[in-house]
């Protein structure tokens, strides 16, 4: 028996239950090994795709790493902000139009929203230029504090996009909306 087909299955009343069809409740050894065949072959895809590679690295650990390596907590009072806020200009780079997470490695991730946040708060780190130390020149610096930084643009773009339409929240809503912009 398949749990997941009750799942699916509409709940029935007492007239309606005779008229179960069998596959209804029941999953055939065909269907099995066919939903078994292609799920395989999808994961075998994936991670041919991956390139087997299924380790995910993020900048939060290393952002910390580097906070406490800045000895920013023990010297300052505003080690938990300057932290806050760069764990928030990470978070924000999540939804970059830029694709930052798959273009930057979390390293310099980390030193920009340091170096940011930083900036914002007015934390002075140690060191005339720092970032040099965990690896990250000043042109990726650069880069990666103007995306940053662009992100409260794109905020309020899709935030003024958005307050005119119904955002979709069902599969076929989401599917409407994806035709309606291909074609325009």
């Amino acid at each position: 028996m398949n749990p997941y087909l009750n799942k699916v299955r509409p709940s029935l009343d007492i007239e309606s239950a005779s008229k179960v069809a069998p596959e209804d409740c029941f999953l055939s050894e065909g269907s099995y090994q066919d939903g078994r065949l292609a799920l395989i072959h999808t994961e075998a895809q994936m991670l041919r795709i991956l390139g087997y590679q299924t380790h995910v690295s993020l900048p939060y650990a290393i952002c910390i790493n580097y906070l406490q390596a800045l000895d920013v907590f023990t010297t300052t009072e505003n080690g938990q902000a300057l932290a806050k806020k760069a764990f928030a200009h990470l978070n924000s780079a999540l939804f970059s139009p830029q694709l930052l997470y798959l273009t930057h490695q979390p390293p310099s991730l980390a030193t920009a929203a340091i170096y940011l946040a930083a900036k914002e708060i007015g934390v002075k780190l140690p060191g005339e230029e720092w970032w040099e130390v965990f690896d990250v020149d000043r042109e990726e610096l650069g880069f990666l504090v103007v995306a940053l930084i662009s992100m409260e643009g794109f905020i309020a773009e899709e935030t003024q996009k958005w307050s005119k339409t119904k955002v979709p929240l069902t599969l076929e809503d989401v599917q409407a909306w994806i035709d309606k912009e291909a074609q325009s």
